[in-house]
C-alpha cells in the first residue's frame, strides 16, 4: 500500500488527473480520506481561467461542477494508488449532474473555492459523489449537487464503435 502525501500542490496535480494546461481547475488538494472516500480541494479563480467570464468578473458557478468532478478524478487515482494500482490517472466518464443548487451567480476573480467531494453511494464501476463547494472562509455552501461517475478501464475501447475518437 502507498502513503500519498495528504496536502498535494499544482505542480503534481497533473499526475492525478488527465487534464492539462488552462483545462485544470483545481490549484491543490488539501486532504484526502481514502477510507471515508472524500477529498478536500481549491481553486484559486484568476482571469486566466478558461472559463472567466468578463461579465461575471469571475467563473459562473456552474463551473464548479467540473472543479468538482476533477476532485472526483483525483481521489479516484489517489485510491489506485494507494491500493498499488496503476500511476495513471483513473479514466471515467460523468454519468449526471443532478440537484445542483446555488447561492450565488458567479465566483469572483482573486477568490478561492473549497470543494468538498464524498461519495455516496457505490455498485460496480458506478458512484454517485455527494459534493459541496464553498468560498473558503465562507460557513454554507455557495453550491451543492450529486455527480454520478462511471470508472473505465480503457477509454479507447470505451469509445471504439461509438463514433467518437478519444486521445487521438
Amino acid at each position: 500500500m502507498n502513503m500519498i502525501p495528504q496536502q498535494i500542490p499544482a505542480e503534481e496535480l497533473t499526475s492525478l488527473i488527465p487534464h492539462r494546461g488552462k483545462m485544470i481547475l483545481l490549484s491543490r488538494i488539501r486532504s484526502h480520506d481514502t477510507v471515508r472516500n472524500q477529498i478536500i480541494s481549491e481553486y484559486d479563480v484568476t482571469e486566466d481561467c478558461i472559463l472567466y467570464d468578463e461579465n461575471l468578473g469571475g467563473v459562473p458557478v456552474w463551473a464548479g461542477f467540473e472543479m468538482m468532478a476533477q476532485s472526483i478524478s483525483a481521489l479516484s487515482t489517489i485510491q489506485q494508488l494507494s491500493s498499488g494500482g496503476a500511476d495513471t490517472p483513473a479514466p471515467g466518464v460523468i454519468l449526471s449532474v443532478s440537484g445542483f443548487e446555488s447561492t450565488v451567480a458567479s465566483i469572483p476573480a482573486g477568490k478561492t473555492v473549497e470543494l468538498r467531494v464524498c461519495e455516496g453511494y457505490r455498485d460496480g464501476n458506478v458512484c454517485r459523489y455527494d459534493c459541496e463547494m464553498y468560498e473558503k472562509g465562507v460557513l454554507e455552501p455557495v453550491a451543492t449537487t450529486a455527480i454520478t461517475v462511471m470508472g473505465i478501464e480503457d477509454m479507447n475501447s470505451f469509445f471504439e464503435g461509438r463514433g467518437v475518437g478519444y486521445g487521438n
